[in-house]
């Protein structure tokens, strides 16, 4: 009955903003979209667009920042009217009353709250630049930085390339900082998506306490907005360009130059390593371990550990970046290039996971096994096999990037006359 009441529009339903015409990436062409459940002539439309380096902006123009909606709830928005316009990657359409009256945006690195406060509804949609590289590691999307100057940390050349970026047969997310040309050139991967509180954890499996004085490696969370210091956390392994430091890693709550917002550690001769921090509303636990990343390690395990208690920066708009650069854009004093290897980064949400349930399990005659499965968004859910409920084998690791998640097992020959699946739910 609720759809049928959804699709005729009566009352019940609560209005709603749709963009039905998406320009693609570097077209001049109009936005459109409709609105649903709404009297047309009490509302416009308040459209935003985001241009990476410059910020969100009103549009079409301050002189007209509202979009009429025609009678039958479609509405039409100029979004290329000045500047680098149609490079924009973030677009915003909100439905607002006709006595909104908020200030022109121009800039800034989020969409200001006194605006987003007066939407009655609202559809943000990302706008992919196709000359940017995508790949998927560790469940989750990132993008690789590149640039055509020097640009920071740094200042150093960025490259997307394959030479610099690249995931091996381990699915292992491998950084390198290569020579071509007689120019250095550095690695760094974002992730498209932000986490917020919780548990980060980048498992390294390769050394880095035999890194170059002039190499860093970079795991941190960084903003574009520039409130809170970017809300950048970091761990970073570097000597900073002393050879001579005996320390070779460190704890960073940015800005680092204050009072107990950074403390030096070693990582130790020929260790792998993981290096974890938990980040809540009031402290942001460190904790670096030898070996595999476990919750409650050995103390023998515990390379350094540290909690930061002092302002700690809300979460908002930061995504996790993972980098390989030169400090101060100087040359390895070695004058080799530098390679280091991520095993695999994992983000865990804080409290108790809620286990997972089988539904809807079919094995066609002959064929493999498919399962739909609920559990909890950003949870790492293992699915297991057994043909005697004693002997339970891994099949597969799943992100749950939804409430519900499929598993499907590869088929190899017959399939044996009874076998039990059962999903763990990863800590």
């Amino acid at each position: 009955m609720s759809l049928c009441l959804f699709a005729s529009g009566h009352l019940f339903a609560q209005p709603a903003i749709q963009i039905t015409n998406l320009p693609p990436f570097g077209s001049f062409q109009d936005l459109g979209g409709v609105v649903l459940n709404a009297n047309p002539a009490s509302y416009r439309v308040a459209v935003f667009i985001f241009v990476p380096g410059a910020g969100w902006y009103t549009k079409p123009t301050c002189g007209s920042p509202l979009t009429t909606i025609q009678p039958n709830g479609n509405w039409l928005a100029d979004i290329t009217t000045g500047g680098s316009d149609q490079l924009a990657t973030k677009i915003a359409a909100l439905l607002v009353t006709n006595s909104y009256n908020q200030p022109c945006v121009l800039g800034p690195p989020s969409l200001p709250t006194n605006v987003t406060a007066q939407a009655i509804a609202s559809v943000i949609v990302d706008r992919d630049d196709p000359s940017i590289r995508r790949f998927d590691f560790g469940g989750y999307n990132w993008w690789v930085k590149s640039s055509t100057g020097v640009v920071g940390p740094g200042p150093n050349y960025f490259s997307d390339s394959t030479n610099n970026v690249w995931l091996d047969a381990s699915n292992r997310l491998h950084l390198r900082i290569t020579n071509r040309s007689n120019q250095w050139q550095c690695a760094e991967v974002v992730t498209r998506r932000s986490f917020g509180h919780g548990q980060y954890r980048f498992q390294l499996d390769s050394r880095v306490d035999n890194l170059d004085p002039s190499v860093v490696l970079g795991l941190f969370t960084w903003s574009d907005d520039p409130a809170y210091d970017h809300r950048e956390i970091d761990v970073e392994c570097s000597r900073w360009g002393w050879a001579g430091d005996p320390s070779n890693a460190q704890f960073v709550v940015q800005p680092f130059n204050l009072t107990d917002h950074l403390v030096r550690y070693t990582v130790p001769t020929n260790a792998m390593t993981a290096h974890v921090w938990s980040w809540e509303t009031n402290r942001v636990t460190f904790q670096a371990q030898r070996g595999t990343f476990v919750l409650q390690p050995a103390a023998s395990n515990i390379i350094s550990a540290w909690t930061y208690t002092n302002t700690v920066p809300p979460a908002g708009d930061e995504n996790v970046r993972l980098n390989l650069w030169l400090y101060q854009g100087s040359a390895p004093t070695d004058a080799n290039e530098v390679e280091v290897i991520i095993r695999n980064f994992r983000f865990v949400p804080f409290g108790d996971p809620r286990a997972a349930r089988f539904t809807n399990a079919v094995r066609a005659p002959g064929g493999p096994f498919h399962v739909e499965l609920s559990g909890e968004f950003d949870r790492f859910y293992r699915i297991e096999g057994s043909t005697n409920l004693t002997d339970w084998q891994p099949l597969a690791e799943i992100l749950a990037t939804n409430a519900t998640f499929t598993f499907t097992e590869s088929s190899s020959g017959a399939p044996p006359p009874r076998k039990y699946y059962r999903a763990v739910t990863l800590p």
